[in-house]
């Protein structure tokens, strides 16, 4: 049996609350607390741990811990590396702290419990008419939850959007492709017109897996958002083939590369952060021949709603419409 990625969160957030509740049960017997303060006790616990743990990610990906300094991307131009400075400590924990939330927002709100709500419509109906679809790819482990934040700001700007569930969960990054490609495919048929593409983290590694695949008008063009190009130093601790892709230096990453066109590359928009709490080393999203839009201080599932990447998306989109057209 598949379980899906709603399935899994689900199951994640009853094993919190399972937590929290056994933390509290706990400090009632051998304490003598009282079940509220146990209870609020045991949640503080969980939530503390989730902090821990969203602050080892930045750390581990920020320093690139476990890569090999050969396997470390290759390092952006100096005009977009100057860009790349610490974080004031101010900024720093402004930066944790809207990472913090959308992390919990993300994983124990929407995809487990709101993957049933529907896209909003374009907001002009005539533009949306003469508008590419867009469609949506998600990265490692998630489901299409993950863009109720963003895209709404896209059907303003007139994008009928669709989206893609990738699954298996931990499957193969070569099967998430020629799924996409087929969905691609579906599009292009039903409205005349080449998709546009949109992806967070691993999902732009799908899409690029996809076009190397398929013809090179497959699509309008790819905007991928904190995606890893050149792989994930936290990769090593994930499960499941399409983990094992991601890893710095490997052989799924090299041979994308290679199978790559410049004119392909060319149909690309990276934007990324410097301070990514998960795609790194930094640079990772570097990909030479594509266009890069660097931001800074937001984690990687920030991105999926800060005000700055939502907007650098909209005007990449806008970017490869005029280039298309």
């Amino acid at each position: 049996m598949t379980v899906s990625a709603a399935g899994a969160r689900r199951v994640a957030v009853m094993l919190q609350a399972a937590a929290a509740a056994g933390i509290g049960w706990q400090l009632t017997q051998q304490a003598g607390w009282h079940w509220p303060a146990a209870l609020a006790a045991g949640a503080v616990a969980v939530l503390g741990g989730l902090a821990v743990g969203i602050a080892l990610a930045f750390a581990m990906t920020q320093h690139g811990t476990g890569v090999l300094r050969q396997q470390w991307p290759p390092p952006a131009p100096s005009t977009l590396a100057s860009s790349r400075q610490p974080l004031p400590l101010a900024e720093a924990m402004r930066c944790f702290a809207l990472e913090y939330i959308a992390v919990f927002r993300m994983f124990n709100w929407l995809q487990p419990f709101f993957s049933h709500r529907r896209y909003a419509a374009p907001a002009n109906s005539l533009a949306a008419d003469q508008t590419p679809a867009v469609l949506l790819v998600h990265g490692y482990a998630c489901n299409h939850a993950v863009w109720l934040d963003l895209q709404p700001a896209l059907a303003a700007a007139g994008y009928r959007c669709e989206a893609i569930d990738m699954e298996p969960v931990l499957g193969d990054i070569d099967d998430y492709a020629d799924a996409l490609l087929q969905h691609i495919e579906q599009i292009t048929a039903r409205t005349g017109n080449a998709p546009l593409l949109v992806c967070h983290s691993m999902g732009g590694l799908v899409a690029r897996a996809a076009l190397a695949k398929g013809a090179h008008g497959v699509c309008a063009g790819i905007v991928t958002l904190g995606t890893p190009h050149h792989g994930c130093a936290l990769a090593r601790f994930g499960a499941g083939r399409n983990a094992w892709q991601m890893r710095c230096g490997g052989p799924w990453l090299t041979t994308l590369a290679a199978a790559e066109s410049p004119a392909l590359r060319a149909r690309m928009v990276s934007i990324f952060s410097w301070h990514d709490s998960i795609s790194g080393p930094p640079c990772t999203s570097w990909l030479d021949g594509a266009r890069h839009i660097a931001l800074t201080g937001i984690g990687h599932v920030s991105l999926l709603r800060d005000r700055r990447a939502v907007t650098a998306v909209v005007e990449a989109l806008a970017t490869l419409r005029n280039k298309a057209s």
